[in-house]
């Protein structure tokens, strides 16, 4: 009789684990598969906007002037090889419009920045010091200002 009865307590108990692995599994299931909706959703949300395309911002220009802007806080090594390229060319296609006849665009460049010209003039020697400060957004402010002005 003892052997039936710890043979029924055996079965019994195998099948309580049994039904408790399945629930645990279930359980487990339920956590990856929420997981990964989460880190989807998460994926989906962090996406940058689209850009538009035939927009301003859609441009490679637009871009290029954005990150050449985002050197302009850097060292003068910074400014001469990424902000200066950009700037000059930005300047010389202001300038054009603005020029009457055969006038030079650089000429009236200098004339118009004064100051601040060797910093947008591509014919100036480029720096490749990194510990020196370079001219910074304030200067490009500046310049930019100067260029708006009619």
């Amino acid at each position: 009789m003892t052997a039936s009865v710890l043979a029924q307590g055996s079965v019994v108990g195998s099948v309580t684990g049994l039904v408790v692995m399945g629930l645990g599994a279930v359980f487990v299931a339920l956590v990856v598969a929420g997981a990964n909706i989460w880190l989807k959703w998460q994926r989906i949300r962090s996406r940058p906007q689209k850009i538009e395309p035939h927009t301003v911002e859609s441009s490679t220009f637009y871009r290029r002037y954005l990150v050449a802007a985002a050197w302009a806080g850097g060292s003068m090594r910074n400014w001469d090889h990424s902000v200066r390229p950009v700037l000059s060319e930005l300047v010389e296609l202001a300038m054009a419009q603005r020029v009457v006849g055969s006038e030079d665009p650089r000429a009236a460049a200098r004339e118009r920045l004064g100051e601040l010209w060797p910093l947008v003039d591509r014919d100036s020697p480029r720096s490749h010091d990194l510990s020196t400060p370079g001219a910074g957004r304030e200067a490009l402010l500046q310049i930019l200002d100067r260029l708006e002005k009619p």
